[in-house]
């Protein structure tokens, strides 16, 4: 008797601001007491943690560039979300940050995929033509097709509930109005 390999792993990416936290406009999340889930999100990455075999946050922080979060904060801030997945039973397995600015030109910030490829590149064991990036911006789309034209792969999921008009008419291969639709419908 034969038994199959055990899939590929893979590696879902999920944006940070407006996705798992509420987005705060013409600002930024500079402390823990600023920090506001979505509503569902812990529940949607309790969720995702039993589908997705790896889960690494990828997001732009150029607060940090522009001095107007100390690292430390940023650092504060991430802790807490792991606190708070751990304590529903979630887990992360990353968080890959760009601080810089776009004039910084830096490979890391997105939409260019290098948050993801230096992940990749300390964990060889993941096939990243499987990826899956979960995005709510223009750049997250293209972060995932950016991935994709240099991995073989990179299914594009925009988290969008309408009301953001710069998501409109932006490509992407899913769409749900919130983190936790997407999970449900992948993970019922």
């Amino acid at each position: 008797m034969t038994s199959s390999p055990p899939p590929e792993p893979w590696c879902l990416f999920l944006d940070r601001d407006g996705v798992i936290n509420r987005r705060i406009v013409g600002d930024y999340v500079r402390t823990t007491r600023q920090w506001e889930y979505l509503p569902g999100a812990l529940h949607a990455l309790r969720l995702l943690s039993e589908w997705a075999p790896r889960i690494v946050i990828v997001t732009n922080q150029r607060g940090v560039g522009r001095g107007l979060i100390a690292e430390d904060d940023l650092e504060r801030i991430h802790s807490r979300l792991l606190e708070d997945v751990a304590i529903v039973g979630a887990r992360i397995d990353g968080i890959r940050v760009c601080p810089h600015l776009e004039t910084d030109e830096c490979p890391c910030r997105k939409p260019l995929p290098g948050l993801a490829l230096s992940w990749f590149a300390v964990n060889r064991e993941v096939n990243p033509a499987r990826s899956v990036m979960v995005g709510d911006s223009p750049s997250d789309m293209a972060m995932a097709q950016n991935l994709a034209a240099q991995t073989g792969g990179c299914l594009r999921v925009l988290i969008d509930d309408g009301s953001d008009p710069a998501t409109t008419g932006v490509d992407a291969d899913v769409r749900f109005p919130t983190l936790l639709d997407y999970a449900r419908n992948v993970n019922p």
